[in-house]
């Protein structure tokens, strides 16, 4: 199973883009709006798909959102192109906070999602996407809350919470001297 990839792009077309990886060219399925990040040399992750009629491999930006995929295709009804659209409608931590708080109206605003997938995908990963969120956090919601409501991005609170130990005050104090550098 081919799960990374590092090279260039050769050609661009509705949906899909040529990988160049040395002398092999990869046709990795990309959103069509998601394409403009995409440029120079760089790393993509991937997701094999194997069905009778075909063989596709799907790229992402980073393993976050490789993971993310994954937990959306677990979901029944939901296929690997609604997944993908719905991993590059934001950023990684965007998307997930939309489904843990339960935002159909943004599931919906991607093409393909209607009302009862959009449904069944809070349903079904409300609880995961949350666990998750904890173990990133080092368990200490409050701590990822305050940070991002003084204005932090909640990525970056993120990363700087993971390795954090201590009382949800220490954290922040810590966390806030290392988001002053």
């Amino acid at each position: 199973m081919i799960i990374k990839l590092q090279g260039v792009i050769s050609h661009r077309g509705k949906d899909y883009v040529i990988f160049d990886v040395g002398a092999v060219g990869y046709r990795l399925v990309i959103p069509e709006f998601a394409m403009l990040q995409l440029h120079g040399t760089m790393s993509l992750f991937c997701h094999e798909v194997h069905r009778d009629d075909a063989h596709e491999i799907f790229g992402f930006l980073s393993l976050d959102a490789l993971e993310l995929f994954w937990k959306l295709i677990s979901v029944s009804g939901v296929g690997p192109r609604s997944a993908q659209k719905i991993v590059f409608a934001g950023e990684g931590a965007e998307v997930r906070g939309k489904i843990m708080e339960g935002d159909l109206a943004f599931l919906q605003s991607v093409p393909g999602i209607g009302r009862k997938t959009a449904q069944k995908i809070v349903l079904e990963l409300k609880g995961v996407l949350t666990e998750d969120e904890n173990t990133r956090t080092g368990g200490d919601e409050d701590a990822l809350q305050a940070l991002v409501g003084l204005g932090y991005k909640r990525k970056e609170a993120l990363e700087i919470l993971k390795g954090l130990e201590g009382s949800t005050e220490e954290k922040i104090k810590s966390a806030l001297k290392s988001l002053a550098r």
